[in-house]
């Protein structure tokens, strides 16, 4: 497709499966929601299931509190579990860029409504295949006109994590019974199919960011920029770099010269994301992460093959050069790890030093934290490119990576963090 004048194109540029969290608001002081592990916020403090026991959450450098980033609930599709992964973060100066100052905790509880909706489900599907096999014995010959289409995977196994359902939603009210037996009325109430117990909430003197804020979601989407209009009938005619060339000329003048080639696409898949801009934090259960910068270490584990490239070649698919073999395995079960959720740097201008309080409440005279224009985005990127790092209290990391356990081990684990820090982001040619 060729850009031809402007009149804005409802076309839209590939998308993908991760979902953006965006700010949505503090939570008011007399919510409940300050205290459900099935809310997704940042800033506040964590709430975790019933039924798990919690240890000390300290810095791992200076062994000091620390308070949380971010909490989300995402169980599972067609799991068993509660699942809430909690991100915490250390923000004083002499912790950055040390290993245990960013860390992440998983809890995953049974939920018995989940239980019996996977159960349902297998005995659906039990049940049909059975019907099949009877067809098949009256007429061996004939074909069955009956498509799969629940989402399991190969040879009808049950998919442990889908991509359809809004890992951030609370949970929905348990569906009717499907049996002719009435059930109890207290199976109906999904607080009772929880382990049973009070939830536990971090409370003051322990540090954290206030007020907390609601975290809303929004899948990923790529459109076209509005003063460009695509000329549909050139399509089969364009490569895939004529394709990419206008895409990327926006970012001209917000990009300084020289700029590492893999930050300017971290930049460009932030910025274009529609409505997603102010996102703070990507899950994309089982995804590729979004790498920050060429030279890291962390870049170079998970991308090992990821050839050096130069600002005007052509993306190379990051899918194919992307491995989780080096990242740990859960110490728990020992099923491996695959990647859950980031978290952008936008998260850090939301969460400043100012804003965490050991009371509970706001500190007095906070100002807001508006949102950076493009003119003060570009000078943050030019002192990035120049090498230029911050000072005093504040992280300083470009990305935080989660890596979760895909068998959702039922338990309180910590899983595995990996970490970009800001860095010299010029490009060395």
């Amino acid at each position: 497709m060729v850009p031809s004048s402007p009149s804005g194109s409802s076309i839209s540029l590939p998308d993908s499966n991760a979902l953006l969290a965006l700010p949505d608001g503090p939570i008011p002081n007399d919510s409940s929601d300050r205290k459900s592990h099935t809310i997704s916020l940042i800033g506040g403090y964590a709430t975790f299931p019933p039924g798990v026991t919690v240890p000390d959450i300290n810095c791992g450098v200076c062994h000091s509190p620390v308070p949380l980033l971010a909490q989300v609930y995402c169980p599972p599709e067609d799991g068993e579990n509660d699942r809430t992964v909690y991100v915490f973060g250390c923000q004083r100066a002499g912790c950055q860029r040390r290993e245990g100052s960013v860390r992440a905790f998983r809890a995953s509880v049974k939920n018995e409504e989940y239980v019996r909706d996977v159960q349902a489900k297998k005995a659906e599907r039990e049940k049909r295949e059975a019907e099949e096999r009877e067809k098949a014995k009256v007429n061996p010959f004939s074909l069955s006109t009956e498509v799969q289409s629940d989402g399991n995977s190969l040879f009808g196994a049950p998919t442990l994590f889908g991509s359809q359902a809004n890992p951030f939603a609370s949970p929905a009210p348990p569906a009717p019974p499907t049996s002719a037996e009435t059930p109890d009325i207290a199976s109906l109430s999904l607080s009772s199919d929880i382990v049973a117990g009070p939830s536990k909430t971090l409370s003051p003197p322990l540090p954290a960011y206030q007020p907390p804020q609601y975290l809303a979601t929004i899948a990923e989407y790529l459109p076209i920029p509005e003063d460009v209009e695509m000329d549909a009938a050139d399509d089969d005619d364009e490569t895939e770099e004529q394709k990419a060339e206008w895409r990327d000329e926006r970012f001209e003048s917000l990009l300084p010269r020289g700029m590492d080639p893999v930050f300017e696409r971290f930049v460009r898949r932030i910025d274009s994301a529609e409505d997603g801009s102010t996102q703070v934090l990507r899950y994309d259960l089982g995804g590729v992460p979004l790498p920050y910068s060429s030279s890291s270490p962390l870049t170079k584990k998970l991308f090992p093959t990821l050839p050096p490239t130069k600002p005007d070649d052509e993306d190379p698919p990051y899918e194919e050069h992307y491995t989780a073999a080096t990242v740990p395995a859960c110490k728990a079960c020992g099923g491996k790890r695959v990647f859950e959720l980031q978290l952008v740097p936008s998260l850090i201008s939301v969460l400043v030093p100012s804003s965490i309080t050991t009371t509970g409440n706001e500190p007095e005279g906070k100002k807001e934290v508006k949102a950076m224009s493009e003119e003060e985005r570009k000078e943050e990127l030019a002192k990035l490119a120049s090498g230029q790092e911050g000072g005093g209290e504040g992280m300083e990391w470009g990305t935080v990576m989660v890596f979760g356990c895909e068998k959702d081990c039922v338990g309180f684990r910590e899983e595995w963090v990996g970490v970009e820090w800001e860095a010299t982001l010029s490009n060395a040619r």
